[in-house]
C-alpha cells in the first residue's frame, strides 16, 4: 500500500473508533468473557488506534495543504497530538480501572460511592481535554482548508461544525455525541479524499 492509502486507512479507523468504542462503553457487559474482550477492543480503538490515527491523518493533511496555511496546519498537528494524548489517557484509565475491579472482586469497589465519583470525574475531565483539543484541530483544519481551497467547501464547514461544539464538551457533555457523529462523517469523507490522492497520483 502507498502512503496515501495508509493515510486514508487511518482516517477510516478514526471513524470506526468514534462509533464502535463509545457504543461498547455504553452497552458492554463485563459478566462474560465476550464482554471483557469487547471492552478491551474498545480501549484499543479509543486509545492507541484513535491516537495514532489523529496524528497520522493531521500530518497527512498538513503535508497536503501546509504550504497554503503552514502556521495553522502546524498548530492543527499540535492540537491533534494533545487530543490524541487525552483520548488515549481516557482509554488507559478505563482499562486500568476495569482490570483492577476484575482482579479484586472481594473489595466490591463498584458499590463504593467515593470510588465511582472519583473515577467518573477523572474520566470526564480527561475526556474533555481530548475533545477540547480535537475541537481546535477541527477548527484549524476547516480554516486552513477553506482558505487553501484544496478540499470541498462542505467538508470545511463540517470541520467547523464539529470543532466548535467540541471546544465546549467540558462544559456541555451532551455535545459529545454530536461531535462524534460529525467526526465520523468527516473521517469517512477525508479518508475517501486521501485514498483518491493515490489514484490521481497513479
Amino acid at each position: 500500500m502507498t502512503i496515501n492509502k495508509w493515510n486514508g486507512l487511518a482516517s477510516f479507523l478514526m471513524a470506526v473508533s468514534f462509533i464502535v468504542a463509545p457504543l461498547i462503553y455504553l452497552t458492554g457487559n463485563l459478566r462474560d468473557a465476550i464482554g471483557i474482550f469487547a471492552y478491551d477492543l474498545a480501549d484499543f480503538l479509543y486509545g492507541p488506534i484513535l491516537a495514532a490515527s489523529l496524528i497520522v491523518v493531521t500530518y497527512a493533511l498538513r503535508e497536503r495543504i501546509g504550504a497554503s496555511a503552514s502556521r495553522r496546519m502546524d498548530l492543527a498537528l499540535v492540537a491533534a497530538v494533545l487530543s490524541a494524548v487525552g483520548m488515549a489517557a481516557v482509554a488507559f484509565i478505563r482499562a486500568s480501572n476495569r482490570q483492577y475491579h476484575l482482579a479484586h472482586p472481594d473489595l466490591h469497589l463498584e458499590d463504593s460511592v467515593t470510588v465511582l465519583l472519583v473515577w467518573t470525574t477523572l474520566v470526564a475531565g480527561v475526556s474533555a481535554i481530548g475533545f477540547h483539543f480535537l475541537g481546535w484541530m477541527f477548527v484549524l483544519l476547516g480554516s486552513a482548508g477553506w482558505t487553501s481551497r484544496l478540499f470541498p467547501r462542505p467538508l470545511n464547514v463540517l470541520y467547523l461544525l464539529a470543532g466548535i461544539p467540541a471546544l465546549f464538551v467540558y462544559r456541555f457533555p451532551d455535545l459529545e455525541g454530536l461531535v462524534l457523529l460529525l467526526g465520523t462523517i468527516i473521517s469517512v469523507w477525508q479518508g475517501i479524499l486521501l485514498w483518491k490522492l493515490d489514484v490521481k497520483a497513479s
